[in-house]
């Protein structure tokens, strides 16, 4: 089976080759589709959540950038597929802790933690069969 996860500036990612390849779309379809995802989001989560590899078309997405990138694909079969890519980001952070490298605690922001709304993912995810402990573990290691 292909590994779909790495490490890329100490995050863990995926990248939109493999997202295109496994939802049956084209890495141009998909580039494009991005560039206007990354305007919708902000500047400050599309630098976290999205980054480039110098001189390649090819760009590294978190978790959470999975997470809202994949909201553009419906479908039962499109879930499935977002379900294996949640399961891979889950294991592998499971992993990484596992050898000891802890990831940041999640951004504080004026001494309270960053108020990005996840009830809304929660309930997407869990209507298509994702725990709640799966999405809360990929949106606090993105951040």
């Amino acid at each position: 089976m292909e590994k779909i996860i790495s490490t890329q500036n100490n995050k863990m990612v995926t990248n939109t080759q493999i997202i295109a390849k496994h939802f049956g779309r084209s890495h141009n379809e998909l580039i494009h589709a991005l560039r206007f995802l990354k305007q919708d989001c902000g500047t400050a989560f599309s630098k976290k959540n999205f980054f480039v590899q110098e001189h390649n078309s090819l760009q590294w997405v978190t978790c959470a950038g999975f997470l809202v990138l994949s909201g553009l694909f419906t479908g039962a079969r499109d879930a499935r597929i977002k379900i294996t890519f949640i399961d891979a980001f889950a294991k592998a952070q499971e992993e990484k802790n596992r050898h000891g490298k802890r990831t940041p605690s999640p951004i504080i922001h004026n001494g309270s933690q960053s108020s990005r709304p996840l009830w809304g993912k929660m309930a997407h995810y869990h209507n298509i069969g994702v725990s709640t402990q799966k999405v809360l573990s990929c949106s606090i290691t993105a951040r």
